[in-house]
């Protein structure tokens, strides 16, 4: 472990493009601890933002990108204290926009972007006022930890992914894996941070695995707004409706699903597919064409309207270091089946199921027992959003945060910090029973 610097007590935070990094930007500055949130693409309404530069663009374009600035915003986060560092993260959006037409090659605008930005941001911290934290998101951060190392800061790696347990189900599956590369990056980046904050079991264990001494990991779990994802009672078709949400690829699992729901074929009843296909989803959603209704990628504002018509929600994952939108499930009142693979917080039997991953014959059968008995699918769906709302929202993520936060400044141990507060909120749950 580095020294912990003795200053002000000032945060940065870096995320490129994930949005749920701005509940951790907003618990920082509610606390008085932040100094800037640097990320991509926001709508700070300034430089690239300010749309009086946008008069030479296409109109189908602009409205293109007036929508992608419109999602990346919080209405909390003081935008005097937002570094954004867009340039890189449009080229891959203008990329993305265009690659599909004839004459395009294939490349990685993303990955490309997240390399540019994180060599942007450990450009800007060597300029920079010197923090004493530096809070990094894995698989981006590598020159910027560099740079946090440099200034003296203490180090936070956020690792939002199980990494090595993906790669292993994917080389069980027969698919290749990704650049050796990549996982070099992945190693360097955990040796320099002082810390690693991960949101589930799955990513501790993962981490364990994979030589990460216990003292440097912190469980801290995600949240989610229950004032926004709410249960709605009766729904005037009244099908049977099973919900997926999340990019329809290999990593979600989105074939065992659909393999389980042809195998099925329920007499009024349909599953519903929410996210953007990639190369690999198309290919799965033409084999199962006719099985299935695809509403392509939803605004985030809407994705608790699909939850609110929905019956089951399902999430085979191979591997998902929280599932977020499980939790967001749950808080609707929807009962889960997922995956042992995803670092979700449901309880098998009580919230929903858990089945093995990749096992469609468990995905019939659990898919078929909730189809039958819809008492046990609203017990199941009140269980699920009472634990939400007793230990994961976001107001209880942004206490554990400042909690470590403060521990960290005041060099005192962070984990004790993080069992304190879980005491104190299981002391506050048990006494409203």
């Amino acid at each position: 472990m580095s020294n912990t610097p003795a200053a002000s007590g000032q945060v940065v935070i870096s995320q490129p493009v994930h949005q749920h990094a701005y509940e951790t930007a907003v618990a920082a500055q509610r606390a008085g601890l932040l100094y800037r949130f640097v990320t991509g693409i926001y709508d700070t309404r300034r430089g690239l933002a300010d749309r009086q530069r946008w008069r030479l663009i296409p109109r189908s374009v602009r409205q293109r990108l007036d929508r992608e600035l419109r999602r990346r915003w919080h209405p909390e986060l003081d935008p005097a204290l937002v570094v954004a560092i867009p340039s890189y993260h449009l080229l891959a959006f203008a990329y993305r926009s265009v690659a599909s037409l004839p004459g395009f090659r294939r490349w990685d605008a993303e990955r490309w972007a997240h390399e540019h930005f994180d060599a942007a941001v450990g450009r800007w911290l060597r300029r920079a006022e010197p923090p004493a934290i530096v809070h990094a998101f894995e698989g981006g951060a590598l020159a910027t930890l560099r740079a946090a190392k440099e200034r003296g800061a203490a180090t936070v790696l956020d690792v939002a992914g199980a990494h090595e347990h993906y790669l292993q189900i994917l080389r069980e599956e027969g698919v290749v894996g990704v650049p050796s590369g990549a996982r070099s990056c992945v190693r360097e980046e955990r040796e320099l941070a002082d810390y690693l904050f991960a949101p589930s079991e799955l990513v501790v264990r993962c981490l364990l695995d994979n030589g990460i001494p216990a003292e440097k990991i912190l469980k801290i779990p995600y949240g989610v707004n229950p004032e926004q994802f709410v249960p709605m009672d009766g729904r005037p078709d009244g099908k049977f409706r099973v919900l997926f949400v999340g990019q329809i690829g290999l990593r979600k699992g989105v074939r065992y699903l659909l393999e389980a729901w042809r195998r099925l074929g329920l007499p009024d009843a349909e599953l519903v597919l929410v996210g953007a296909a990639d190369a690999d989803g198309r290919r799965i959603l033409r084999a199962y064409a006719g099985c299935y209704r695809w509403a392509g990628q939803v605004p985030k504002h809407e994705v608790h309207r699909w939850f609110q018509r929905s019956d089951v929600f399902a999430l085979p994952s191979l591997s998902d270091a929280w599932g977020l939108v499980v939790s967001e499930a749950m808080a609707a009142g929807l009962p889960v089946v997922t995956t042992a693979s995803t670092g979700a917080v449901v309880r098998d039997g009580v919230d929903g199921f858990v089945v093995p991953t990749c096992d469609v014959d468990a995905l019939c059968g659990k898919l078929l027992y909730l189809y039958e008995h819809p008492a046990a699918r609203r017990e199941m769906g009140a269980s699920g959003r009472g634990l939400i709302e007793s230990r994961y929202t976001w107001s209880h993520y942004r206490q554990r945060i400042v909690a470590v936060y403060r521990a960290i400044l005041e060099g005192r141990d962070p984990q004790e910090a993080i069992d304190e507060m879980d005491r104190d909120h299981q002391a506050i749950v048990e006494g409203s029973r």
